[in-house]
């Protein structure tokens, strides 16, 4: 069961998402990026995000028709991430936000990983992937004290089993952390003996 959650487990650290995004080449690549990891979205739902879904009074997101055919709203979680996408869908009221298939749309995460020098903390990808985002600011929520029902609704799990077996336990990022800290602890008792 924990194997097919350990991909969970590797994450981009915040600067490497802004490294992503600044690198972009065009404004929509932007807040495609943003969309992935603001919005926590799958790339199937950013594919299929439509502008009348937005609600930017109401500072929500609805993501229709979702894995296992679920609906939800999302808050938007950040303010540039919500100026951005409303920029971008101008005075458009209807279609969808972006014009590119699926495919396309990871296409585009990819080369903008290898433009910005940015590489899949999981030894075993090749390239940045489009739910590596997903599972960042996944990893970003629970760091900074989001509850995991916040963490749940907000990625649509059905249960909050699901968001506990993939987020519950320590990232890789975490763990270095921990040890890091602890390392940078003995060091300066180490010291306070020497001296």
């Amino acid at each position: 069961m924990q194997t097919q959650h350990t991909k969970a487990e590797y994450v981009l650290t915040p600067f490497e998402v802004d490294k992503i995004i600044n690198t972009s080449e065009s404004f929509e690549e932007r807040v495609l990026i943003k969309c992935l990891y603001y919005g926590g979205m799958r790339i199937s739902e950013v594919a299929k995000l439509e502008i009348q879904h937005i609600d930017f009074d109401r500072n929500t997101i609805n993501i229709m028709e979702s894995k296992g055919g679920k609906t939800r709203t999302i808050p938007f979680i950040d303010i540039g991430f919500k100026a951005d996408l409303k920029h971008l869908i101008g005075n458009r009221d209807k279609d969808k936000v972006f014009k590119q298939k699926k495919r396309m749309l990871q296409y585009k995460v990819e080369c903008l990983g290898k433009k910005a020098n940015v590489r899949n903390p999981d030894p075993t990808a090749k390239h940045i992937n489009c739910h590596l985002f997903r599972h960042s600011i996944a990893r970003r929520l629970k760091s900074e004290g989001y509850k995991p029902e916040f963490i749940q609704k907000f990625l649509g799990h059905s249960s909050i089993k699901t968001t506990m077996d993939t987020y519950g336990t320590l990232s890789l990022n975490e763990m270095q952390q921990i040890v890091y800290v602890k390392s940078q602890s003995q060091l300066g008792t180490q010291r306070g003996l020497i001296e």
